[in-house]
């Protein structure tokens, strides 16, 4: 009753908007950070505890690497949860409102459900902005370099990490090429690991040739201790080193092997540009392109996925169970958004329809709700 008693006080006889738009956008930003910071320490301090050993035991460890984990693994965190935090920060917001008939007084002044919500769809896009922007500018590089940091078991002083991608395939004629990394500095590629599938005009393997390593510099191949390999005779030949003839550009190496998730959308986007020149198939760079505009984006819907739990409650019966469903329709969106993420990268869906297809799904169920449950 009190918070009713105060709440009526904000209109102070006079229903203010302004007012009311500010008070409702705190109320949602306020419970997001809470959430946001809870959720994110709480999961910092566990994924801290399970990878402390290893991160002092690492090469010239020091107690200060602990927070160096911190600082690298937390922007990811913050990345991946700030759609889901959003969508438990408008229920408990809604619902909260619609316990203390705080949705009742703004009905009755003349607002209808959108508008209600719009101090929130706002405050969603802002915060979807700041999440696309974090994400570009700090997140994907905090991540490579913590996966540099852990492939190399924590070891200390690290130098900054090479342009590198792990298990490389890529086609020449009809043979195949594999390597276990592919490294770039500057003009010069380096290639660990290298195994050749020469291959008939059947595509049938007549041979592999296996090197060391592989460079690329002053425009031509060099293959490093490198050893042949016949199938009809099954004899190993050792060969001396010598110039690999074949018409690979050294970005398709990088390009082909690149993780999404870890490099900005300017280079996935010279990286599809690069693949698209040479025939390869990009469905699954580009699912993952739309995939980095969807994901900040998807903070829109949670105001309208929990508009349920505040609107049409007197008609509707209980709110414990409009939350449940709400919370039920925030997480089936985050499971249908993944797998039609992997449809579209697998090429059985095509990558926009995978991307934004669900998005614009949900939004769709979300509006639909709203106006049902309108009084």
């Amino acid at each position: 009753m009190e918070r009713f008693i105060k709440f009526s006080g904000h209109l102070g006889g006079i229903f203010n908007p302004g007012s009311m738009d500010v008070y409702l956008a705190k109320l949602f930003i306020s419970r997001y950070i809470i959430i946001l910071i809870g959720l994110v320490a709480t999961l910092q301090m566990l994924d801290l505890l399970s990878e402390s050993d290893d991160i002092l035991a690492g090469d010239g460890a020091v107690n200060a690497d602990l927070w160096h984990y911190v600082t690298l693994r937390t922007p990811t965190l913050l990345s991946l949860f700030s759609p889901f935090v959003a969508l438990l920060a408008a229920i408990i917001s809604l619902a909260g409102l619609n316990i203390h008939s705080e949705i009742i007084i703004m009905k009755a002044s003349g607002w209808s459900a959108f508008r209600i919500i719009t101090p929130l769809l706002l405050m969603s896009l802002l915060i979807a902005s700041l999440h696309f922007v974090f994400t570009e500018t700090v997140a994907v590089h905090a991540k490579a370099e913590l996966k540099n940091w852990k492939e190399n078991k924590y070891a200390a002083d690290l130098p900054p990490a090479p342009d590198t991608v792990y298990d490389t395939w890529v086609t020449d004629g009809n043979n195949l090429i594999k390597a276990e990394s592919a490294s770039r500095n500057g003009s010069i590629l380096l290639l660990d690991k290298v195994t050749q599938y020469i291959r008939d005009k059947d595509k049938r393997i007549t041979s592999l040739i296996k090197a060391d390593f592989a460079v690329f510099r002053d425009d031509k191949w060099t293959m490093f201790e490198v050893k042949e390999f016949d199938i009809k005779t099954l004899k190993v030949t050792p060969m001396e080193n010598l110039i690999w003839d074949t018409d690979i550009p050294p970005k398709r190496f990088i390009a082909l092997a690149l993780k999404p998730d870890r490099v900005s959308i300017q280079r996935l986007r010279t990286a599809i540009t690069q693949l698209k020149k040479e025939g390869h198939n990009t469905a699954s760079f580009e699912t993952m392109l739309y995939q980095k505009f969807v994901a900040p984006l998807s903070t829109l819907l949670m105001p309208l996925l929990a508009g349920l739990a505040a609107f049409g409650l007197h008609r509707g019966g209980n709110l414990f169970g409009r939350i449940a469903l709400t919370g039920a329709m925030g997480f089936g969106y985050f499971v249908i958004n993944n797998l039609f993420v992997a449809l579209g990268q697998y090429g059985a869906v095509p990558p926009m329809i995978a991307a934004w297809l669900p998005f614009f799904l949900f939004a769709l169920m979300g509006l639909s709700f709203i106006l049902l449950t309108e009084e």
